[in-house]
């Protein structure tokens, strides 16, 4: 015998008839995944989010790659064609920002998420608000390249830019991004 709070057991029952299996079934089901994510060091819970995370990557059309790789290429094209490459990843942060602005959610939370995502673990990102309507975004990632990082403040500026934001102060080195943004509205 299992006990549960009673919402918790309908969702099971309801589970259950989705699936057409048994409530045995989908309970023995359910705690055979959490052993099995317990088996691996994980919390399921965390499984569940992480997954989750993927999923709404994929829906803001995120892509995964070999994170060396990513920054090799991306260095490439910016030694060889800096300013073309700047402009491309300053409209794509420009086009990212209207993509964010158009849906119905907290703007700068929705945005921290994707940028985590985008990062996937490889940088802390912050995004603070300030008095006036300011804002001051960091980003360290101690694999960044240089061109990267570059590049990467491009598409954050591109971002704000097209949610009424104008940086007043850069600050780009290598892994390190610090800007700080006034509302223009």
């Amino acid at each position: 015998m299992l006990a549960a709070e009673e919402d918790i057991a309908n969702g099971i029952v309801e589970m259950a008839k989705r699936r057409g299996v048994t409530i045995y079934q989908t309970v023995n089901d359910i705690l055979e995944q959490a052993l099995r994510a317990d088996g691996m060091g994980l919390v399921l819970k965390e499984v569940i989010d992480q997954r989750g995370m993927l999923e709404r990557a994929k829906e803001m059309g995120f892509t995964f790659t070999i994170e060396r790789l990513l920054y090799d290429i991306t260095d490439t094209a910016y030694d060889r064609t800096k300013n073309k490459v700047s402009q491309m990843w300053l409209e794509t942060g420009r086009w990212y920002g209207k993509f964010f602005a158009s849906r119905d959610e907290d703007v700068l939370k929705a945005l921290e998420e994707a940028m985590e995502l985008l990062t996937f673990g490889a940088s802390e990102f912050s995004i603070d608000k300030g008095s006036g309507g300011s804002i001051s975004i960091s980003c360290v990632g101690e694999r960044f390249t240089f061109g990267f990082t570059d590049l990467f403040s491009l598409f954050i500026e591109g971002i704000f830019e097209s949610l009424g934001y104008k940086t007043s102060t850069k600050e780009v080195s290598k892994g390190i991004i610090r800007l700080r943004i006034d509302n223009t509205r």
